[in-house]
């Protein structure tokens, strides 16, 4: 099976919506958008016929349209267009198709939030490689609520990824001088309602991350619970993502930071802060999927271990 290499462009990209209804009238800015970083975009997957629930379609509709697009030999790169909800309801119909998707070659896709449900089919069913970015329409908003630089797709799977700025945050993390293993995960509300279903990931050997919006810090604590109670989450490491809002104060930062490390401290894993990334100003993009490093920064000599923890992806190699 043919895999990304460096040697692919990338830049044959085709828009898709499989959650909630988008306004069809910002489609022409957001493709706009995406041509003048020299992508050639299509649109003849961003279908729309508003269901019942807010939905781009009905659960059926949605999925064979996600299928079509994705055993599409032309495309090269499948961009969502936004999250929202719904695309969980999807997993059954991607199950259906999964032998013929793991006849064909592999192929990328980029989102987050509600994507990560999609994410996480594709990289634990077929083990394809895909990218936890923002999403297509995010783009509308580059001065305001997102300042993430438009992802080069090209540039992330010839040269993997490098964040030096990762903050460990037990005892665990800070006395492991390095920690590997596949990366997997997203949002913390999608990938929590796998928990106990068929389709909750294989934990083994991966390093998980986490992000989310909208949830209260007791919430949240809740969620920790949950994770603490699973009978089998024998994952290497955990990074937690941005969980407050997209303009916090101060107070709200350091709430959810405080019941990210309660948490922290109880677990037997190494856990790691990257506020980063997840549905903030700043959606650093990460390879799901690949493999991945937390490695402790040292100083020349070897002797003195720094504050934070540096993250490393290397390029996609074929499988």
């Amino acid at each position: 099976m043919n895999n990304p290499t460096a040697n692919v462009a990338y830049k044959n990209l085709a828009l898709i919506a499989c959650s909630t209804q988008f306004d069809p009238t910002q489609v022409p800015q957001v493709t706009a958008i995406l041509a003048q970083h020299g992508y050639q975009v299509s649109c003849q997957y961003l279908l729309q016929t508003v269901s019942d629930f807010g939905y781009v379609d009905t659960d059926q509709a949605r999925a064979n349209n996600l299928i079509q697009a994705l055993l599409d030999p032309t495309i090269e790169v499948l961009w969502f267009y936004r999250g929202g909800g719904g695309a969980l309801n999807l997993l059954p119909y991607l199950h259906r198709y999964k032998q013929q998707l793991l006849a064909i070659p592999e192929k990328i896709i980029v989102g987050f939030s509600d994507v990560t449900a999609i994410h996480s089919f594709l990289n634990n069913e077929l083990g394809w490689r895909s990218i936890h970015g923002v999403n297509a329409n995010n783009h509308l908003e580059m001065n305001s609520a997102n300042q993430q630089p438009l992802p080069d797709i090209a540039a992330l799977i010839a040269k993997g990824i490098t964040y030096h700025n990762v903050l460990p945050l037990n005892a665990s993390a800070q006395q492991t001088t390095s920690v590997s293993g596949t990366l997997i995960g997203g949002n913390h509300t999608l990938i929590g309602a796998t928990f106990g279903t068929h389709y909750q990931p294989d934990f083994e050997d991966k390093i998980l991350i986490l992000e989310d919006i909208g949830v209260t810090f007791r919430q949240l604590d809740r969620y920790l619970q949950q994770l603490l109670f699973l009978k089998e989450c024998n994952v290497k490491a955990i990074i937690f993502g941005q969980y407050y809002s997209i303009d916090p104060n101060d107070e709200e930062r350091i709430m959810y930071k405080a019941v990210l490390q309660k948490f922290a401290a109880q677990y037997d894993k190494p856990v790691y802060y990257f506020p980063f990334f997840g549905h903030g100003k700043y959606n650093q993009p990460f390879i799901l999927g690949e493999s991945i490093t937390l490695q402790r920064n040292q100083d020349s000599t070897g002797s003195d271990m720094f504050e934070y923890v540096t993250c490393i992806q290397p390029p996609l190699h074929s499988k």
